[in-house]
This record gives structure tokens, sequence and C-alpha cells, in this order.
């Protein structure tokens, strides 16, 4: 299965980066859903921005849940988190069908006015990790590398691990300067293979910003 994951800055054309199997966006405008010519999720977070997943064969209907964070802020920047979503599929083994799940989210980050903080900022991711169990992976941008997560985030404490290299370069800063701060988390028992991660540097006018990540995905 060939999957795409974008902390995308507005509208783009979903084709442009190449097959894939399924799509998951954050920040999704909600205008662009309305375009898209395939099976398609959007839970708003704030005002026309939200999450989104995007398929091409698989059932999208009946599969999908979502929920709030249990602390958010009432009203935010559209690009900050409020919900969850996720995603169950089945895939065909060598045992027979296994579900998989997969969790797309994007968790708050501070505010310059002390409205968000690093706290709400943790409280929030850690949920996400909570979600994470033997069959499920979880795609999304903590704002944060890895090794500056926070002891409550720590992967390695949670037996976690994120699947894209540390050297990925999948953010772009103002001055230049590359991290990777987006994720692609199973447990470290997990059954899925994820293989092939790569980070799509397209040609774009502000180099400023996420790029889409896309990988590979078996079990």
């Amino acid at each position: 299965m060939r999957i795409i994951t974008w902390n995308c800055p507005g509208e783009f054309d979903i084709d442009q980066f190449g097959d894939f199997d399924l799509f998951f966006i954050q920040r999704m405008c909600l205008s662009m859903a309305f375009t898209l010519p395939y099976a398609w999720n959007y839970v708003e977070n704030y005002p026309n921005r939200g999450l989104g997943i995007v398929s091409k064969e698989r059932q999208l209907e009946h599969n999908i849940v979502f929920n709030k964070f249990s602390w958010y802020k009432e009203e935010a920047d559209s690009t900050q988190g409020k919900y969850w979503q996720t995603f169950t599929t089945n895939m065909h083994t060598s045992v027979g069908l296994i579900p998989i799940r997969f969790i797309n989210a994007l968790p708050s980050y501070p505010e310059e006015d002390g409205s968000i903080t690093d706290e709400n900022r943790i409280s929030q991711t850690s949920e996400l990790l909570d979600l994470v169990d033997y069959n499920s992976v979880l795609v999304g941008d903590f704002h944060s590398t890895d090794d500056q997560l926070e002891d409550e985030i720590n992967l390695e404490d949670r037996s976690l691990v994120n699947h894209i290299p540390k050297d990925a370069g999948t953010f772009t800063c103002d001055n230049g300067f590359t991290g990777s701060i987006d994720k692609i988390i199973t447990t470290k028992i997990s059954p899925i293979r994820i293989s092939n991660v790569s980070v799509i540097k397209y040609e774009r006018d502000d180099p400023v910003g996420h790029w889409p990540i896309a990988f590979d995905l078996e079990i």
C-alpha cells in the first residue's frame, strides 16, 4: 500500500505527487475537498481547515472515528489542533484479514500570547500516543524532532518508533535549515512494515514549511 501524509499549507493538486492508495492531510482546506475525484472524509478543527483522509479504493464510510482532544482552545487559529481522526481498514495477510487503524492528527503548538502552552501541546500529543497499539499507525506533525520530545511523550519510553529518519528534512525553516518534525509511528513490536519513506521536495515558490512524505506499508 502506497501512502502519502502532509501537513499542507493550502489547497493543492492531490495527484501531483504520484500514485497513492491513501492520502492523510493535516490542515486540509475544506474547499479543496469538494474538488477531489476520490472518496474523502473531512473533520474540521477550526473554520475551513481540518483533517482529511483521501482514498482511491478503500471504503471510508462507516470506518472513520473522530473525537476532540480533552483540552483544546475554543477559538483558535485555523492551523491549530482540536480533533483526531482514525480510519480502520482490513489488509490481506497469510493468516487472513487483519484490521489496521490509521491515526491522523495534528496537536496544537504554543501561541505567543500564552493562550496555548507547551503543557497543552504535550497533553494533546500524549492523547494521540495513547491511541497507538499493536495494529495501528499514527501520522502527523508533532512540531518537534524525536529527541526534543518531553518525557511524557518520549517515543522510546513508550516502546514506539518513528519511521521517518531524523535527517529526512520534513520541514524547512525560515533560515533554510531543515528538521524532521513529522511522524509515522508504530509500536516497536508491530507487524506493520513501513518502508521506502521519502520526503517529496517538489518545486514551489516558498520552500518554507512542511513537505509531503510518502511510504509503503505492508503487514
